[in-house]
């Protein structure tokens, strides 16, 4: 067997912490910290947009010069990226000083890449999030599992509930996580306004070992 490969990204951009990125530019974003780390930290990176794009699930350039534009307005890419070159490769210059600053890294098997085509940019992006939240060394408490709520995600990452459900399933049928549902209930007390109050339970997500 051969060694796990890792895609590391800072925490605070998986969580959208301080600046907001959506999922498809995560994915994307991802996939430039990969190479980052590979190319031994050195932020001029050399790429053929079109095998990015294949590997992306891309089919327009100008979707991807659109990500890209919105990567360079936060300040993630250093260039601008006004046309794609026809016979060289591609120069992506990354903001290391955003990745230096992070004081925490979210890692996951690189081989979540080849899994493009089966699960979605949501679905990716589910995957990171609920990493960023297990703390397999902490040995006091039992974070082997994250426990976010949808209210938190729909706030975190503006994805509705459905988009949620089905991400999550995606994942599901891939084998990637195991989900514990834990529903809500209630002890039969009752607020002033004599309505029932309820415990809530947030469902337990275990992303599977293969993939950390």
């Amino acid at each position: 067997m051969g060694k796990k490969v890792y895609v590391r990204v800072p925490t605070d951009i998986v969580r959208n912490e301080n600046i907001y990125i959506s999922n498809q530019e995560f994915q994307l974003y991802a996939r430039l910290c990969f190479l980052y780390f590979r190319n031994y930290q050195k932020e001029e990176l050399e790429i053929d947009h079109r095998r990015l794009m294949y590997s992306l699930c891309i089919s327009d350039t100008r979707t991807l010069k659109k990500r890209l534009g919105n990567l360079h307005n936060l300040g993630l890419i250093r260039n601008k990226i006004n046309r794609f070159p026809k016979r060289s490769p591609l120069q992506i210059i990354i903001n290391a000083d955003k990745i230096k600053e992070s004081k925490q890294f979210t890692q996951l098997n690189a081989n979540i890449f080849d899994k493009a085509e089966e699960i979605n940019e949501h679905s990716f992006r589910l995957m990171f999030y609920y990493k960023s939240h297990i703390n397999l060394k902490d040995k006091k408490n039992d974070r082997s599992y994250c426990f976010v709520g949808y209210e938190t995600l729909t706030k975190r990452l503006k994805m509705g509930r459905e988009t949620i459900s089905d991400a999550n399933s995606l994942l599901k049928k891939n084998k990637m996580i195991k989900i514990e549902k834990h529903k809500l209930k209630h002890d039969n007390e009752y607020d002033e306004e004599d309505e029932l109050l309820y415990d809530k339970y947030n469902n337990h997500y275990r992303i599977r070992d293969e993939w950390i």
